[in-house]
């Protein structure tokens, strides 16, 4: 087939959660002979317009600086950029169908003179996303603009779902939120695939010690591991809190903190007012050539999500590298990570649940037997090969009409 991708982003332009995933598809699919133009934007003013990369042609069309504070309008270039590029475009290639991952990008393909059928991925919904973001104080004084605007993204995702011939959701989560926000659109031509992970990059370690020395990180102390954006959402506030009741049970534990975020200086703030400067540290960005060995080096890694969480790409990232996950069951945890048992799940998104799962994993202790068979539950269920089998079909019945 003949593919073109469209997405905010994918690596290395930007690291997250579904320019990570998609990445993964990309590189199985070009592996079984499929080609592929990928359309983005353009996030770096030194980045250039084209790209031949391995296994993909990339196009990025110009967007504001995502350091202006005009970089909000960005909808209004992808709907204004795309539909041009993609039909110079698919003069050349004769795309046989698209896969999108933005529904913007969604409703400008369909403002294309050339028809390409598309199959479009709703992660989870933006008008939600957007409200949790501005509760949590991300906008600033723009908060009131930014909310008034949210009912013309709700209207264009809308329209997304509506003229996409397959939706694809990664979890039954977010399919139930889709249907209830969407009630008429979607529910006859939805298909259900998880994220998938690269099972040879993030490698399985049955002892994390020989990692752990390498990292420069204690040989001696339990070691907990969280990688999230600091924002509001991610419940990382409430993992500091539950800190300070584990270390008075378990003096010696270390929590190891990953990511970048709009709350970073109030988290630390908070470490330095519950004097866990000792059990507490903040890695920022950890570049993606060394996440996996800081999931080999944790014992537990621990995902206290308060709400929206769509799947959890760093699930089955850890569970890949032999690490067992411990989080609330909110949104998609419940079926991601609960599907290994209860005892992995925290009764609630409180302080005082999170710390009793932890302490109660900590004292148990984690077995070579548990990390093995984290591991072979993820080659099974969320390998790349796995998944992309399933993109590859959905893809297919989309180009041939079925």
């Amino acid at each position: 087939m003949n593919i073109l991708v469209l997405s905010d982003a994918v690596l290395p332009d930007h690291v997250g959660g579904i320019s990570k995933s998609l990445f993964v598809e990309m590189k199985e699919l070009a592996a079984r002979q499929h080609a592929m133009v990928v359309v983005s934007k353009r996030l770096k003013r030194d980045s250039p317009l084209y790209e031949l990369r391995d296994g993909y042609e990339h196009y990025r069309y110009w967007v504001p600086d995502p350091k202006s504070i005009f970089y909000r309008l960005y909808p209004f270039f992808s709907l204004r950029e795309i539909p041009l590029l993609v039909a110079r475009l698919h003069k050349d290639f004769h795309f046989d169908v698209a896969y999108v991952h933005n529904p913007f990008q969604a409703v400008a393909l369909g403002k294309c003179p050339a028809s390409i059928k598309y199959a479009y991925v709703f992660y989870a919904p933006a008008t939600l996303e957007i409200e949790l973001d501005a509760l949590g104080g991300k906008y600033g004084w723009a908060t009131p603009l930014v909310r008034l605007v949210n009912w013309w993204v709700k209207m264009k995702e809308k329209e997304a779902l509506a003229r996409a011939e397959r939706i694809i959701v990664r979890s039954k989560f977010i399919e139930k939120e889709m249907s209830q926000l969407y009630r008429e659109v979607g529910t006859h031509k939805t298909v259900r695939i998880p994220l998938g992970v690269d099972t040879q990059r993030f490698a399985f370690v049955q002892d994390p010690m020989s990692i752990r020395e390498k990292l420069g990180l204690p040989l001696d102390r339990p070691i907990l591991l969280t990688v999230r954006r600091l924002v509001a959402r991610m419940g990382l506030e409430n993992l500091i809190t539950a800190m300070s009741y584990v270390a008075r049970r378990v003096p010696d534990v270390l929590l190891l903190v990953g990511g970048q975020g709009y709350l970073e200086n109030i988290l630390r703030t908070k470490v330095h007012q519950l004097h866990l400067d000792y059990n507490v540290k903040f890695l920022g960005f950890i570049p993606e050539e060394s996440l996996p060995k800081y999931y080999q080096a944790a014992d537990l890694f621990v995902l206290p999500t308060m709400a929206l969480e769509g799947f959890g790409l760093v699930t089955i990232e850890a569970w890949s590298c032999g690490t067992p996950v411990v989080a609330t069951s909110i949104g998609a945890n419940a079926e991601v990570v609960g599907a290994l048992g209860n005892e992995f799940l925290c009764q609630d998104t409180t302080a005082e649940a999170i710390a009793e799962r932890i302490i109660w994993w900590v004292e148990h202790g984690i077995t070579s037997e548990l990390r093995k068979f984290c591991r072979e539950y993820c080659e099974k269920n969320f390998s790349s090969q796995h998944v992309a089998n399933s993109i590859e079909k959905v893809l297919w019945d989309v180009a041939m009409g079925h």
